[in-house]
């Protein structure tokens, strides 16, 4: 490892010792007016091959300052701005590297212009208003890239070993093609398929609700969303991607992709089907689909498609397709269908510690289970604009589910002297189907004064599951002189259904330029129905009899209604918002068959209050704060035991009251996109009254029954920061991010009845490091260190204090030409897990490809867990138990796959153009 930070260090310093620095000044103004230009873009690019060297945009009073390093002597300057003539000019840094151009002047002849928008050598990077936007062409990417490989060269942007962006630190949501959802509100997808080869620009902007679209207001401070134009030349043609791949032990995948764009007509269609734990559509062009399975975080389904597979081994299969199309300048559609099927096993073996204010005990558990899921999920949009002021919005979402699960589970339960307490054995098979259907409208009309609107929102969902669980178990305990023996044989039938409706109608009128008031009204209608019939089943002669005890025909109906004013203040840099109003909330509950029903209502204010301010010409802060109000759910009101695990009898609390949460956000940034350097730092803090909260007691045969009650002073808070440089010269580029990450948690719980208060405090900094070499190498090196403490104010649960260790390297070469060697592993090492379990591994996987065919073809061999080091320990840890988990994972496999890509737009070829870098 030494060996190792020395090379790195070496190649570090050796890079800034030969550097060439430079300093360019100078100042943009309007050759008429001498008015300077505000966000005008300069850049540098080198005469010889064009490398982009570095960019920048002027300031409030038009100046510049372009800063770096090259080793190339002759460059051209570039400034532009919108309306503008392009002004260039040739820098010879032979004659200094501290160069002062004065006063450009650019021209804005508007007889010669007209209408039309002068173009020239398109800027790297451009500021529109609140939209920052990037010209792909302009980053330096592989010949094959795709858009995770030029957002990864963007200024500010960081992408995670799961494919999560953020952009100086707020995440990104959302991206959208030519400014419409690519299959859905899934950002993978476009991520992991779009080709750079067919992108223009790449808009960055704060993410925003229809209602702010429409309004032209400012977004999100706290999120952003992507938006890829296509290039123009290829907004007419199509492109495509098959991969097939066959491995050890069985394992294969299969994967296709065919996008066609048609100017405003585009049309998707996608498919795959493997079983190594992959969703399907996550690809990468080194590793394919099993990229992120190195990770311990594991990989997630598309947009819910999938069973969570992070537990066991998956086998998936997977289709979609989407279309999107413009009809004239009035409506705006798209549709999409998505169909997805799984196939579950999973094993643990389970060792739970729980205190009690009297004694401790000890579970041990092993769980099989097998489940298979098949889910099919339409959605679409449309959008009418029947004039320039009025838009309607509506947007329809179908989901049918069908499922399978068979589980059998043993358990033996023991007290401090190793005595067996009980003893449980239990299988059950479950059949369910569900469906959910929803849908929203937006509708919106500018008024005459801009800022003024009128406008309404409609929110239905119907979400309903029938569920049967053939159950069966049977308990023994052993605490008495006589052994006792309970039997479950039942039949449980399982009807719930929830609804809900929202309705929002909001008027805000501009009061001057600055200042706008607006008054809403908010209404939410939630339905919650569930029937449990439990019948017991005779072993002997099959006849049910039913369980009134143990069956329920529960209903919830509440009703919150919110009236609101507001008023916002915006001018220059600094934007305020303020409304405030009052929640009224009733809820009514029934249980039909046990007889039970009550009746309850409440109020509260409601606040919130924005403030953001810019700072200076990359900064700004944000402050947020609001309240809310969570009305408890089925399972926690109904008051009928649940006994489908009889070593935890559930009730539910019928008296207990909504949560009202107040919430504070900030976050503070400032990244200088033109030295490649920045910060950012934010977080939260919640306090919740009246808070759902678990209470469970134990009887001496370690029985537990828990039920709910509402509680005060739970509170949560999360703090993170951040700061990153990047230094690039020429062909090399190095880059650093130091960061901490702080949580804590306070919380009220019971254990057997008895009340305490925990406290939990985890601190996780954060290093890595990545350096390239165009053409030729990059590595990323990634150390996180996670530092946590558990206090408890009760004397049965013993305080906790451990450390977690997780390191990542990623290697990737391109030398010799056509060949490609990636190496990603992640070392963990948890400090919280018990002996008898692993508690360290490095898993590392590899690929070796290999291009022909002008780059339409790659065969690859790859190789997951090399090292066959792969290990699934965790370790859980809560108020009053302490659990070790060991679960069945996927182990080692080679795997030789072929990839074919098709593509053809605007009548050409792209795959015959010259196959280097561009």
């Amino acid at each position: 490892m030494k060996k190792i930070l020395f090379m790195f260090t070496f190649l570090f310093l050796g890079t800034l010792t030969f550097a060439q620095q430079f300093e360019i000044t100078g100042t943009i103004a309007d050759s008429l007016s001498k008015q300077k230009l505000l966000s005008a873009t300069v850049f540098l690019e080198s005469v010889e091959d064009s490398t982009l060297i570095t960019y920048s945009i002027t300031d409030i009073d038009g100046k510049f300052n372009l800063t770096g390093n090259t080793n190339y002597e002759l460059l051209n300057f570039y400034t532009s701005f919108q309306g503008y003539q392009e002004v260039s000019k040739v820098i010879d840094l032979t004659k200094g590297r501290q160069i002062d151009m004065g006063t450009l002047l650019l021209s804005n002849d508007i007889e010669a212009l007209g209408d039309v928008i002068v173009t020239a050598r398109k800027a790297p990077i451009t500021l529109k208003q609140d939209t920052l936007e990037f010209n792909a062409k302009s980053f330096n990417t592989r010949a094959d890239a795709t858009l995770e490989d030029v957002i990864k060269e963007l200024p500010g942007v960081e992408l995670d070993k799961d494919g999560n962006i953020t952009i100086n630190g707020k995440s990104v949501t959302k991206i959208l093609v030519n400014g419409k959802e690519f299959f859905g509100d899934d950002p993978q997808v476009a991520l992991k398929n779009l080709p750079k080869e067919i992108i223009d620009k790449i808009q960055v902007t704060e993410s925003k609700t229809e209602e702010q679209r429409q309004s032209g207001d400012a977004g999100d401070d706290n999120a952003s969303e992507i938006n890829i134009t296509i290039d123009e030349d290829k907004n007419k043609g199509w492109f495509s991607r098959l991969t097939a791949g066959a491995g050890t032990d069985d394992r294969y995948s299969m994967s296709g992709i065919v996008n066609y764009f048609k100017e405003d007509l585009r049309i998707s269609v996608l498919g795959s089907s493997n079983n190594i734990n992959s969703p399907g559509f996550s690809f990468d062009e080194v590793y394919d689909a099993i990229g992120n399975s190195v990770y311990s975080g594991g990989q997630g389904g598309l947009s819910g498609l999938y069973y969570n597979n992070n537990d066991g081994i998956t086998s998936s299969r997977s289709a979609g397709f989407n279309v999107s199309n413009e009809f004239g300048e009035v409506i705006e559609a798209d549709a999409n269908y998505f169909y997805g099927k799984s196939d579950n096993r999973s094993a643990r073996e389970t060792i739970r510690t729980t205190f009690l204010p009297d004694r401790t005990f000890t579970t041990n558990s092993s769980n099989e289970s097998n489940r298979v899921a098949d889910n099919h999920r339409f959605g679409g949009r449309v959008e009418v604009k029947p004039d320039t002021l009025t838009s309607i919005t509506f947007s329809p979402g179908v989901t049918i589910s069908t499922n399978s699960d068979v589980s059998n589970r043993f358990s033996t339960s023991l007290d401090e002297n190793g005595n067996v307490i009980n003893d449980l054995n239990s299988n059950s098979s479950t059949t369910s189907d569900s469906r959910n259907l929803e849908g929203d409208i937006y509708a919106s009309r500018r008024l005459k004064k801009k800022g003024s609107f009128v406008s309404f929102f409609v929110y239905v969902n119907d979400d309903q599951n029938d569920s049967q669980d053939l159950f069966r178990s049977e308990r023994n305990t052993f605490t008495g002189d006589t052994p006792t023996t309970e039997i479950q044989n039942q039949i449980i039938d399982q009807k719930t259904r929830n609804s809900r409706f929202n309705l929002s109608p909001r008027y805000r009128q501009a009061l001057d330029s600055n200042w706008r008031a607006s008054v809403e009204y908010n209404y939410q209608y939630r339905n919650q129905n569930s029937e449990r019939s439990v019948f017991d089943v005779d072993p002997n002669s099959g006849n049910r009899s039913f369980n009134q005890a143990l069956s329920n025909d529960f209903n919830v109906i509440s009703v919150q209604q919110r009236p609101e004013v507001g008023v916002q203040y915006e001018k220059n840099e600094l934007r305020l918002e303020f409304n405030t109003g009052y929640i009224f909330q009733t809820l009514e509950s029934e249980d039909v068959l046990q007889r039970v029903s009550f009746d309850k209502s409440f109020g509260n204010i409601f606040l919130q209050a924005n403030i953001r301010q810019k700072l200076g010409k990359f900064g700004r802060v944000y402050l947020n704060y609001n309240n809310s109000v969570n009305v408890p759910s089925v399972r926690q009101l109904q008051p009928v035991v649940n006994r489908t695990n009889p070593l935890n009898l559930i009730v539910g609390n019928p008296d207990l009251d909504a949560t009202v949460r107040h919430s504070i956000r900030f976050n503070l940034s400032n990244y200088n996109w033109e030295i490649g350097e920045g910060f950012y730092m934010g977080g939260n803090y919640d306090i919740n009254n009246n808070d759902v909260t678990a209470i469970t007691t134990t009887d001496q045969d370690l029985i537990r029954t828990t039920t709910y009650v509402n509680v005060d002073g739970n509170r949560n808070g999360y703090l993170y920061g951040s700061f990153s440089k990047n230094w690039k010269k020429d062909k090399r580029q190095i880059g650093g991010d130091l960061s901490i990450n702080a949580s804590y948690n306070r919380n009220n719980s019971f254990t057997n009845g008895q009340r305490f208060t925990s406290e939990i405090l985890g601190i996780t900094p954060r290093v890595s490091f990545e350096y390239s070499i165009r053409d030729i190498f990059e590595i990323d090196l990634d150390y996180n260190l996670s530092l946590n403490t558990a206090s408890y104010d009760i004397g049965s649960i013993q305080d906790q204090e451990f450390t977690n260790h997780n390191f990542n390297i990623d290697l990737l070469t391109f030398w010799p030409k056509n060949v490609t060697l990636g190496l990603r592993g992640e070392y963990n090492r948890y400090g919280n897990v018990s002996d008898q379990f692993d508690n360290d591994s490095f898993v590392v996987i590899g690929s070796l490809g290999y291009k022909f065919a002008k780059d339409r073809a790659i065969v690859k061999l790859k190789a997951y867990d090399i090292f066959d080091q792969v290990i699934a320990t965790r370790r859980v840890a809560t108020q009053d138990y302490i659990q070790d988990t060991s679960s069945l994972v996927l182990e080692r496999y080679f795997m030789l796959s072929f990839t074919y890509k098709f593509s053809k737009f605007g009548g050409s070829d792209p795959n015959e153009k010259n196959n280097g870098f561009n």
